[in-house]
């Protein structure tokens, strides 16, 4: 029995020095809403790449309390956590354990001046077993998937409730199509042996993806030959592909977004970059072309892309 009571003693001591910290739980289809007792000032995010903050496009007094919390879409992770420490323009600081869920049971969460780890009294934990605490508040209309909510005054008194899209790619879709490609650049690829070369500089086509709305074409520039390639520009065009015709024509085709594109291959080494496009498909007489011009040099190289490499991509992932 004295040991049982140890091993309590040792827990409130614990409990009493260091406090507990909260876990607010996060998803990727919904968004957690905390509602700050004083405008929200700054935050610490562990791994901010991760869990994404938001704030409501309103510019009302009230939407300043609000901060949305979600995790990142295009993340392949299942499960992770870590820390997250947000600060009021009244200096008060709280903290915070996040934990990514398939779906947080609340949705959206009061905080409470007596929750911040600097306030002068106790802290007080957000779910009592007693059932005491009441500064939780649920709404289960915002539990529909991608489909969350944003505050917006509406005038008066009281709040309004407007959706807004969940994913990182209606908030920032270059962040998203960057992330994208962090994650699939080291891909193998899903196409086999597709290059043109000048000498020993091959331009390999890997692999055309499809995402949402735009097409990835991923690429690797590889130099066999001991001099450093040097790229003046890679541009992209639409081009007919009409055989032994000379009124062949191209007209430049810009890419949305470029990851990764060098601008200098060292002598005997590779780069992969990508290449994103809004989706877009061709006609058999039609074709993409990659060309790449050397800097104070003639290894120049050109690429064409057939109409049913881009009208069959692949999925990510697959």
């Amino acid at each position: 029995m004295r040991h049982i009571y140890l091993i309590f003693f040792i827990i409130g001591f614990f409990d009493v020095m260091f406090g507990q910290t909260d876990t607010i739980q996060v998803s990727k289809d919904y968004k957690t809403i905390l509602v700050l007792p004083e405008p929200f000032s700054f935050s610490i995010n562990g791994k901010d790449l991760n869990f994404i903050e938001s704030f409501p496009k309103s510019t009302s007094e009230k939407a300043a309390h609000i901060v949305m919390l979600a995790y990142n879409d295009v993340a392949p992770v299942k499960q992770d956590y870590t820390n997250y420490t947000l600060y009021t323009k009244d200096g008060m600081a709280y903290d915070f354990i996040l934990d990514l869920v398939a779906i947080p049971e609340t949705k959206r969460w009061k905080i409470s001046k007596n929750m911040a780890d600097n306030f002068s009294e106790s802290h007080l934990p957000i779910n009592h077993s007693d059932g005491t605490d009441a500064e939780i508040i649920k709404i289960e209309e915002i539990a529909l998937p991608n489909d969350i909510e944003t505050l917006a005054n509406d005038g008066g008194e009281n709040f309004k409730i407007t959706p807004l899209s969940t994913s990182l790619y209606d908030e920032d879709r270059i962040a998203y199509l960057e992330q994208k490609c962090e994650n699939h650049i080291s891909d193998k690829g899903n196409i086999a042996r597709y290059f043109s070369k000048v000498g020993d500089v091959f331009i390999w086509l890997k692999g055309v993806y499809y995402d949402r709305e735009e097409l990835y074409f991923l690429f690797t520039l590889e130099n066999k030959e001991p001099i450093d390639l040097d790229i003046n520009f890679l541009k992209s065009f639409i081009g007919t592909n009409y055989k032994q015709s000379n009124s062949n024509q191209k007209s430049e085709f810009q890419p949305l977004y470029r990851y990764g594109q060098p601008t200098r291959v060292k002598g005997n080494t590779s780069a992969s970059f990508v290449l994103i496009f809004e989706k877009f498909t061709l006609d058999r007489n039609k074709h993409l072309v990659l060309e790449l011009d050397e800097l104070n040099g003639n290894r120049n190289i050109s690429l064409d892309i057939e109409h049913g490499l881009i009208n069959r991509p692949k999925k990510f992932g697959k």
